[in-house]
């Protein structure tokens, strides 16, 4: 499935995820997802709002709304008055005492996008609605968007289905309208650069693809900064590699010349029998980083969840490249990381490659020690170490 190149420079090492303190954010990590992405957006959220200062909630459902799998159809199709804003408040404050999820008081003031299409058919309106009541009470800076008539799907500008239409093939609906922008706007600050609709925004930064297991166990030499031990170089060289679309104009040079493996062809589709490891994350991830953050700048990380059905076993990089999140990355200085989920027929069944909104993987699945949140916090705190190491690098 990959095919690898020699003696490629890897532009991106430099500032492989590099955090800045924006002014706008209380942190500089931001998450958003769709569907089941959505889902488990606002559980990171919650349950790690010291380090994530913000969420967008695209066609999904408030936090732990569906308990075990037995609830999901309610928290899809209602009836909405078996949902309780007050009752998941409850819980988010009993989680709170417990120290299953950071304190509540840190998500006062944070930037809340919530969507939800007129036309979806999927998600009730009413119930993806209750993220909104319970980040209001919670003192949250919450913008919605109920009025367009999209189906359930991830909007955009120019890609995808008709608005209206439920776009079973990779869920992506073209309603002329940014979806990946108004969401990352308002969670920065509402200053960011909007691309051009009419023409292309050139990405010429780096995207790479990184086998998620390893990037949750790097080398303890990586946490002391030192980039030139033999064991951080052998870890990189496992476990990172270019991703280079033959359509894309790539740099050529960068801050450090490693021999890396090079992706020249996109991911096909491709399922799985089984998870890939225990959490049920797919082998491989991936991340963007636009051109300035590849030259020294310091840049804030965007996470982004795919949907069921949308993760790169099913539609390839479609989700990654087509929905928008890349063009504003590129203008606004922002490192946006998509990992991914492996879709499974044996126990515990996830056919659709959803993420773990129900139980799937463990009855304490929207809180810190639940598997797959606290592997996306470990990513998250090994980009870090690599940030720290890179910045000790360029100042010497």
């Amino acid at each position: 499935m990959m095919t690898f190149g020699r003696n490629i420079f890897f532009i991106a090492l430099g500032i492989i995820i590099s955090l800045v303190d924006t002014g706008a954010l209380r942190t500089d990590v931001t998450v958003s997802g769709i569907s089941s992405g959505a889902a488990v957006a606002v559980q990171l959220h919650m349950a790690y709002s010291k380090e994530i200062s913000g969420c967008g909630i695209l066609a999904g459902p408030p936090y732990e709304c569906a308990g075990n799998l037995t609830g999901v159809t309610k928290c899809m199709k209602g009836p909405i008055e078996d949902i309780s804003a007050d009752d998941i408040l409850l819980k988010l404050k009993t989680y709170e005492l417990t120290e299953n999820i950071d304190r509540l008081s840190n998500v006062q003031n944070d930037s809340i996008y919530v969507f939800a299409g007129t036309k979806d058919s999927v998600t009730l309106t009413s119930i993806v609605q209750l993220n909104e009541v319970i980040y209001s009470a919670l003192g949250a800076n919450v913008k919605t968007n109920y009025e367009l008539p999209a189906a359930h799907g991830f909007p955009t500008d120019n890609f995808g289905e008709s608005c209206d239409v439920l776009n079973t093939k990779h869920f992506i609906n073209n309603c002329n309208f940014n979806m990946a922008y108004d969401v990352l706007n308002h969670l920065h600050g509402g200053q960011l650069i909007a691309p051009n609709s009419s023409s292309t925004t050139p990405l010429i930064g780096q995207m790479i693809v990184f086998r998620q297991e390893n990037f949750q166990n790097p080398p303890p030499s990586l946490v002391t900064g030192d980039i030139s031990s033999s064991a951080v170089l052998k870890w990189i060289s496992a476990t990172i590699s270019l991703y280079n679309p033959t359509t894309w104009n790539w740099p050529t040079s960068g801050l450090f010349n490693l021999t890396l493996p090079i992706t020249t062809v996109p991911f096909e589709a491709q399922l799985a029998d089984t998870y890939s490891f225990s959490s049920g994350l797919d082998d491989y991830g991936f991340a963007y980083f636009p051109s300035a953050c590849t030259k020294g700048q310091k840049c804030p990380i965007h996470v982004a969840l795919h949907g069921c059905r949308q993760g790169k076993r099913f539609i390839g990089d479609t989700f990654i490249t087509k929905t928008g999140y890349l063009e504003v990355a590129e203008l606004n200085n922002l490192i946006v990381f998509f990992p991914q989920i492996s879709p499974t027929t044996t126990s515990p069944m996830n056919p659709m490659g959803c993420w773990d909104w129900w139980g799937a993987n463990a009855p304490n699945y929207a809180t810190k020690i639940a598997p797959q949140m606290s592997k996306i916090k470990q990513m998250i705190q090994t980009v870090r170490m690599i940030n720290r190491a890179i910045v000790t690098a360029v100042s010497r």
